[in-house]
């Protein structure tokens, strides 16, 4: 039986060459609530030419792309491929009894998110609990980076004091949907405590080593703003209120902007078909919590 590293190996085994492939969501790790359900498995595929990658995926695999998908990977300049969170997505690939949703990023972009959190679309996924598939060190060391920083503005947001460990990882896994236009809406509301108690263990792992905790309890002191990443530690210094406001005014700014624009992007990638089918699937789990 194949482990879940190499089932996504042998998914891209037909596809064009990579940069970099991890896997993210309920389909990787496990979540509260969804155990009796088989979710897609989604990716995030790095790659260093978007333009060039599908070009060659559509002749090898023209089944991953709907009909308007197609032709926007064809026709669409680049510039519309990388908005939404310089990402673009293809949903609902079948293979072996399982379904796919590919992300592809331009390395650069990537690198640029987790480093500097430009548009926090990737950043934001990458604090969460993730397969690491295939990585360069380049690409391992931004996700190490990042993580730190999630770690470091939540610490900032929350200011000095004692705080429960499972609501220190919750507020954690929460930064990627402050602001999100999809939360109370298609999404769960109690999705990012899911996410946490699913999987306590990665969060326990990877971060709790960098925390002061005491009796259950992350212990946070003075913080600097030191090595925050470039483009929220300019926003800080320009903002007028305290640090923790200004993170969240940060974060609710560039989820916003990119859960909608992603949104309406997905209507062309996707095509409206499987566009309308995710987003009801979506309320129809909603609907059963």
């Amino acid at each position: 039986m194949r482990t879940p590293k190499e089932e996504i190996l042998k998914f891209m085994e037909n596809r064009p060459e990579t940069v970099a492939i991890i896997g993210y969501g309920s389909g990787i790790n496990p979540q509260r609530g969804q155990e009796n359900r088989k979710p897609q498995i989604d990716l995030i595929v790095v790659v260093d030419d978007l333009k060039k990658w599908h070009a060659s995926n559509i002749k090898k695999n023209p089944k991953d792309y709907s009909f308007s998908g197609k032709m926007f990977f064809k026709y669409a300049p680049k510039k519309w491929l990388r908005s939404g969170g310089k990402i673009t997505y293809m949903t609902y690939i079948p293979f072996e009894g399982s379904k796919y949703k590919i992300g592809t990023i331009e390395k650069d972009d990537f690198l640029n998110d987790l480093r500097n959190w430009e548009t926090f679309y990737m950043a934001g996924r990458m604090q969460k609990p993730i397969l690491i598939v295939k990585a360069p060190e380049e690409v391992e060391e931004a996700i190490k980076f990042n993580r730190y920083a999630g770690l470091q503005s939540t610490e900032l947001l929350l200011g000095e004091g004692e705080f429960d460990e499972e609501y220190f990882y919750t507020i954690l896994a929460g930064l990627s949907y402050v602001g999100d236009t999809r939360m109370g809406i298609a999404e769960n509301p109690d999705k990012v405590l899911n996410i946490v108690k699913g999987r306590f263990d990665f969060y326990q792992d990877v971060y709790g080593s960098q925390l002061k905790i005491g009796d259950g309890n992350v212990i946070i002191g003075l913080e600097n703003t030191d090595n925050l990443p470039r483009n929220l530690k300019q926003f800080l210094d320009t903002y007028s209120g305290n640090v923790g406001d200004g993170i969240r005014e940060f974060l609710t700014n560039k989820n916003k902007s990119q859960s909608m624009s992603q949104t309406l992007k997905g209507l062309f990638t996707t095509g409206p078909i499987k566009s309308v089918k995710y987003v009801s699937e979506k309320l129809k789990r909603k609907k059963r919590k």
